[in-house]
């Protein structure tokens, strides 16, 4: 899968066989993340078309608290990435048959508890997020059923990273298409034909979910290379499964973390009322888009890294990482401008009041032009890990994103009430933590660099 170019190439940070590598892996990973955003688009549109403002504030509110247990299962799949990856690197073929079984052990048990804790105790946290009175049923209701996808959101989130470890992106993709196609025709007959409002759109997010699981398993399971799936007792090797969680934690931390900075910053949000909750639902929508370049690439990082750490082939991390970094930036910042200037048009696919469209403009011009930054940290920070450092770079980004938003909050925010000074706090937190990020990648790559002079 990857080819690093001719060993006389090896100061060169740039070239066309590494350039096609990286693509070839990561357009999978951005056509998955553009289906997956196109039927999200196309779910927000039905609620918000055949339901009615309310209801669409009401699943915008509802997000960051699915999302902070989501991507914690997401950061949590990574391990299974990592761990394979450098055995794959490291030649270690006899093992990563019971890391497989090890990774789909792991998915089934956090994927249950999280999904039980969230159905049984979403609505007390919407209220501590101080989701509006007029929204708070609904958003309690969309929740709790949402949560029921959590165990197969978990199968399917690892299943994806022990295939990307060995270089296959496209039938996660293909599975996600398949899941996704599903949900926007269940969503469309439930919420669209139906009536059945915003549970409607909830139970066909479980289904589409459920259908994604079991493609991803099957599989696995008849996979004729390194990774098959076998459920047999002797493969469940707790050794292999605790050295996933050891990976696999801190990205999970990083995550929830991230998210919870979030739910502190919806909570404020909320205070502005329930027009800007859907200006923001609408326009975090469209904001979706830019993380096709965002998502993908850091991927790509954390994959080939960690097989050239496992295979000691230190020198070469810097090219993966230049290139990844010069086409993750590039491409998120020019969606972002086009998404910007553009931006009415987008939000009047949503929503049909001008006020709502105008407070949407906000989230765009504050936070979704300025993506990039968050794209180039997150492709550092996983060359970092890649690199054998997993705590410090979980470290550092919790400090410099979810606690310099925390006391932004609580600070500048509580002085200056206004949607503009809330935004800012993302732009300004990615650029700190990146700045700090770049410091340590350079430090650990120069560390590695001399183990092999």
């Amino acid at each position: 899968m990857l080819h690093m170019g001719n060993t006389d190439q090896k100061e060169r940070y740039f070239d066309k066989s590494l350039f096609k590598d990286i693509l070839s892996f990561a357009w999978p990973i951005m056509l998955a993340n553009l289906l997956q955003i196109s039927f999200n688009f196309a779910d927000t549109l039905v609620v918000g078309n055949f339901v009615s403002e309310k209801g669409l504030a009401a699943v915008g509110s509802a997000a960051p608290l699915i999302v902070f247990f989501t991507w914690g299962l997401n950061g949590l799949s990574l391990g299974a990435d990592v761990l394979i990856s450098r055995m794959i690197g490291g030649k270690e073929y006899k093992t990563i048959e019971k890391a497989v079984c090890s990774a789909i052990f792991i998915a089934l048990i956090f994927g249950t508890l999280i999904g039980l804790f969230g159905f049984l105790f979403s609505r007390q946290l919407l209220a501590i997020l101080a989701t509006p009175a007029d929204i708070l049923n609904d958003a309690s209701l969309y929740t709790r059923v949402y949560f029921l996808s959590c165990l197969p959101i978990a199968i399917y989130h690892f299943g994806s990273s022990i295939l990307r470890a060995t270089g296959n992106t496209k039938d996660p993709t293909l599975f996600l298409a398949v899941s996704g196609a599903a949900n926007v025709a269940l969503n469309y007959l439930s919420v669209a034909l139906l009536k059945m409002g915003i549970l409607g759109a909830a139970f066909s997010s479980v289904i589409a979910q459920c259908i994604s699981a079991c493609l991803i398993l099957s599989r696995l399971y008849r996979d004729k290379g390194l990774v098959k799936l076998r459920f047999r007792k002797e493969l469940l090797d707790m050794r292999l499964a605790a050295k996933m969680l050891r990976y696999g934690i801190p990205s999970a931390l990083q995550n929830q973390l991230f998210s919870f900075s979030n739910i502190i910053i919806q909570s404020s949000i909320n205070s502005f009322g329930s027009l800007f909750v859907a200006a923001n639902t609408a326009a975090n929508a469209i904001e979706e888009y830019v993380y096709v370049f965002v998502d993908a690439f850091p991927l790509a990082s954390l994959s080939f890294n960690s097989r050239l750490y496992g295979a000691k082939e230190y020198k070469k991390i810097a090219k993966v990482t230049c290139t990844t970094f010069l086409i993750c930036g590039i491409g998120a910042f020019f969606i972002g401008a086009f998404i910007l200037f553009n931006g009415r048009f987008f939000l009047g696919l949503l929503v049909k009041e001008s006020e709502v469209i105008e407070l949407g403009m906000y989230r765009l011009f504050y936070v979704t032009f300025f993506l990039f930054l968050n794209g180039l940290l997150d492709v550092i920070v996983n060359s970092i890990r890649g690199m054998g450092l997993v705590s410090l770079p979980t470290v550092v980004t919790l400090v410099c994103v979810c606690g310099f938003r925390l006391l932004y909050i609580y600070t500048v925010f509580a002085l200056h009430h206004t949607p503009q000074v809330l935004y800012s706090c993302f732009p300004l937190s990615w650029t700190l933590a990146f700045v700090i990020q770049l410091c340590i990648w350079m430090l650990r790559y120069r560390e590695l660099s001399k183990t092999v002079s």
